[in-house]
């Protein structure tokens, strides 16, 4: 029992990602939270059930996990020409044709991706997510350093991290995780998020007083967090 990210081979031979919730409940359910699919299941249920219960519902799936990542910016086919979102503002992936590597790089808005006569789908989607895991930390590392002197709340612990349920959480142990995948958002809806988990360093509840803290460094969060949950 637990929850763990994995994947399949679909039998139309795609690799589909989930996250994968085996416990004790009586039914089963798949979901689509912030462009990853969560799959809920009794904890009996084996890896064929699993398998075939994904097939059978893998036009919904797909269908699905498209339309909720397309709506965050994230990638969705990895082809030349896709448009995506980082930082609030629109680029469009490109494949560079290169003998000689490099990292990729944004520039003129363009994702631009090292690729030659050898390198396949797998190489350029492993290419594009990690420019965008790092481009987040980056970001939301920056963010944090200059958010904590602001505000002189400082958790223990900051991790960057996929999560499918929230934006950020913050623990009884004062420690911070922030979804990566506010990447795709304007600079100041990243703050916004840095902000609002700092302040339940102070308050560990969404109280009256949790708002008042929170708007002291950010007086436009209801627009934020409306236009984030939209």
């Amino acid at each position: 029992m637990g929850k763990f990210k994995t994947f399949i081979v679909a039998e139309n031979g795609e690799r589909v990602d989930f996250v994968l919730d085996q416990g004790k409940r009586k039914s089963c359910s798949l979901a689509i939270k912030e462009g990853t699919l969560i799959v809920r299941v009794p904890y009996y249920y084996n890896k064929d059930i699993i398998c075939q219960m994904i097939n059978n519902n893998i036009k919904w799936i797909k269908e699905n996990l498209h339309r909720s990542a397309d709506s965050f910016g994230l990638p969705i086919s990895y082809e030349n020409g896709e448009e995506i979102r980082l930082i609030g503002k629109i680029y469009n992936i490109e494949y560079g044709l290169s003998n000689k590597y490099f990292s990729p790089l944004l520039e003129n808005g363009k994702l631009k991706i090292a690729v030659n006569k050898y390198s396949d789908k797998k190489y350029i989607i492993n290419e594009v997510n990690k420019f965008i895991a790092d481009l987040s930390q980056k970001e939301i590392k920056e963010s944090m350093e200059r958010l904590t002197k602001l505000t002189e709340l400082y958790p223990n612990k900051i991790t960057v991290k996929s999560m499918t349920a929230s934006w950020g959480r913050c623990n009884s142990k004062r420690n911070i995780s922030i979804n990566y995948k506010v990447i795709t958002f304007p600079k100041s809806y990243i703050d916004y998020v840095c902000i609002h988990e700092l302040c339940h360093l102070k308050h560990m509840d969404h109280s009256a007083e949790f708002w008042n803290e929170v708007e002291k460094y950010c007086g436009n969060w209801k627009e934020i967090r409306k236009d984030m949950r939209g």
